[in-house]
């Protein structure tokens, strides 16, 4: 693996010497990361799994703390639910006065855990299976965000659903950025500086328990740059669990966003989540689910509405280790401008895992001659008595339709809108929670310039 060591490293590593004391299974953990990521460094493009992110500008940039601020109501108002139980971070840190959360289940920050309670089974999941090392890594090597995560996050919210809860009301919890004037880019320009937050999440579902996270990642202000956000995020999907999970970054354009996300699911375990992304200006997200337990099922889809310079990776890895286990992913993409996108998806079956039934779809349209899109699904199996598919497309809006809906008296404008977003209404409709299916509505239309060059 070709990695990039010495004064890109060496910030990071400064921050986690600075780092206070906290429970030694923690502390061991957190060591042994940033061990890993010490020895491994960046990826560079010479890396197979990266060679299509360039991390330069993320690298040229110096990583500082985020900053400890007070948010204000009005700030929070645009990405809240009514009548949602919530838990808000702000830089990273809890803020218990903009936070309202569940009783059904146990939902604690991190940086408040004390004994007892769910605290047992918080520490015996946090890290165990996203540390950086190779079994949570889409390749064979270290991922170093993964790695980093572990290694400096400060805070982050713990969820502990009991056996056989069936929550109805679903959960957001808020990874809210809001970087010091001083920290703030010029838009499209890399940072000099950039204030650097390690949100964390883990989920355990307890067997035959029912629920639903929402995950949402949002920039206090839209315009601002000068932060970076490494977020980690673990699933832990018990015997008979069904688990909702979606997950929308709205980052400033400016802002690096570089995460990793792993599920683990138990026998008749079921995890769908969806990942929608419409912020950042260096998006990348991994993301792994083991079917450890037979008759488990995992749906991971995704939708991308990029434009300007954004770019956006998408790498997924799904195993499926036991039999009978099942698997979808769609995953959609909108580029116009100079976007760029990438998508790498891998379904692996084990030996073991018979009657394995898995389908992975990747599609693209792009709205402008500059755009590019990236695509390359895969199946490595390794079982005789299996169903797979997968495909990919890559393409632009239907000229005849366009025309079709023109002759009836549409502008270009509307009608090019309308396409595009009966393209990408699929994934946006899956919301089954009502004010989430309309907040992804009105930041899909508001992304939709009807413009294009053609």
């Amino acid at each position: 693996m070709s990695v990039s060591r010495g004064p890109s490293t060496a910030p990071y590593l400064d921050l986690y010497a600075r780092r206070g004391g906290e429970a030694e299974v923690l502390r061991t953990r957190r060591q042994e990361a940033i061990e890993r990521f010490e020895a491994a460094g960046f990826p560079t493009v010479r890396d197979e799994e990266w060679r299509q992110t360039n991390l330069g500008s993320l690298l040229r940039a110096a990583p500082g703390a985020a900053s400890a601020r007070t948010i204000q109501d009005r700030e929070l108002a645009p990405f809240l639910y009514a009548d949602c139980p919530r838990m808000v971070f702000v830089n990273g840190r809890y803020a218990p006065e903009a936070s309202s959360p569940p009783r059904q289940v146990e939902a604690v920050a991190l940086a408040e855990l004390g004994a007892g309670g769910a605290a047992e089974a918080v520490v015996e999941h946090l890290g165990a299976s996203v540390n950086g090392s190779a079994s949570c890594s889409a390749d064979a090597g270290v991922h170093p965000f993964a790695a980093l995560n572990t290694g400096l996050f400060e805070d982050g919210a713990a969820i502990v659903i009991p056996d056989g809860a069936i929550v109805e009301q679903p959960l957001q919890v808020l990874w809210l950025s809001s970087p010091a004037a001083g920290a703030q880019a010029a838009r499209g320009k890399a940072p000099a500086a950039v204030e650097v937050s390690f949100p964390r999440l883990l989920v355990i579902a307890g067997e035959n328990s029912q629920a639903s996270v929402i995950e949402t990642f949002a920039a206090a202000d839209p315009g601002a740059g000068g932060y970076f956000v490494c977020p980690a995020a673990e699933f832990v999907c018990g015997a008979g669990s069904v688990l909702h999970h979606t997950r929308l970054q709205a980052d400033a354009t400016d802002a690096f966003h570089l995460g990793f996300q792993h599920a683990q699911l138990e026998r008749s375990a079921s995890f769908d989540s969806s990942s929608l992304a419409f912020g950042g200006g260096l998006v990348r997200n991994d993301t792994m689910g083991l079917l450890d337990g037979e008759g488990s099922h995992c749906t991971l889809d995704g939708l991308y509405v990029v434009a300007g310079s954004q770019f956006v990776d998408n790498h997924m890895r799904v195993e499926h280790r036991q039999p009978h286990t099942t698997s979808h992913q769609l995953y959609k993409g909108v580029l116009d401008d100079r976007a760029r996108s990438v998508f790498n998806g891998r379904i692996y079956v084990h030996q073991a895992a018979q009657k394995t039934d898995a389908k992975q779809t990747n599609r693209n349209l792009l709205l402008s001659k500059s755009a590019l899109a990236n695509s390359n699904p895969q199946l490595e199996i390794f079982a005789d008595d299996v169903r797979c598919t997968h495909g990919s497309t890559i393409g632009r809006l239907d000229e005849d339709a366009l025309f079709y809906l023109r002759a009836r008296g549409i502008g270009r404008e509307q009608a090019h809108g309308m396409l595009v977003y009966a393209f990408a209404r699929e994934l946006v409709e899956k919301a089954s929670f009502e004010p989430l299916r309309q907040d992804l509505e009105e930041r899909l239309l508001a992304s939709l310039n009807g413009g294009g060059d053609g």
